[in-house]
């Protein structure tokens, strides 16, 4: 019995010892960290390294956000895509999404201010307008955006910030997904678990051709 004991014990402790897997969706594990997710983005990040503009451009699926207050509506949208393109010293944002079933488009323009670091203009009000900066991306299958509509007049810190997290994929697969929670917790210590998810299910076509 005593030996039967220690192997159980040991076997405990063995699997406690690994790594839990990242929790992204229904087949993983959940991970929460303690704090408030936007306590934590009110700390602006440092642009990408070596930003490439040409290579972020192009074909993106939203899959996870936490939207600013100023634009909660954002939280009811599904099937939300964005292809972006340049123009000279401007990034167009062409954007489609499906809000209580219905497909709308919306272009919007961010004037480049340096290497991944944009100032954001909302068409349709002023929602969502300020600075804008790409926190991390490896161009082929993720990127993570920061943004920040209001400023602190005290401190280098965003009172009402915003995140989005894009795909190049539709249906990322998902070891991208561990590598975007990886990117997430070294940039604010967060989870995507405490984000909001972004459902497709009927893509919108891109570019401003509506589908239903």
């Amino acid at each position: 019995m005593t030996l039967k004991a220690l192997v159980v014990l040991a076997v405990l402790t063995y699997t406690n010892s690994q790594p839990r897997e990242i929790g992204t969706n229904s087949h993983y594990q959940k991970r929460i960290y303690p704090g408030s997710v936007k306590e934590r983005l009110k700390t602006p990040p440092l642009p990408m390294p070596g930003f490439d503009l040409q290579a972020w451009s192009g074909q993106w699926y939203f899959q996870y956000h936490k939207a600013p207050c100023s634009w909660a509506v954002s939280e009811e949208f599904s099937d939300y895509t964005q292809f972006t393109e340049l123009h000279g010293n401007v990034a167009l944002y062409h954007e489609t999404m499906r809000n209580h079933d219905l497909c709308n488009s919306v272009t919007s323009s961010l004037r480049i201010t340096g290497p991944g670091t944009f100032i954001g203009n909302d068409p349709v009000g002023d929602n969502w307008s300020g600075k804008v900066i790409v926190a991390d991306t490896d161009y082929k299958t993720y990127c993570i955006t920061w943004g920040c509509t209001k400023w602190s007049a005290f401190y280098n810190t965003c009172e009402d910030p915003w995140i989005y997290i894009k795909t190049r994929q539709m249906n990322p697969h998902r070891e991208v997904l561990r590598r975007i929670e990886m990117a997430l917790y070294k940039l604010w210590g967060i989870s995507i678990n405490q984000l909001t998810r972004i459902i497709h299910g009927r893509p919108c076509s891109a570019r401003g051709k509506l589908a239903y």
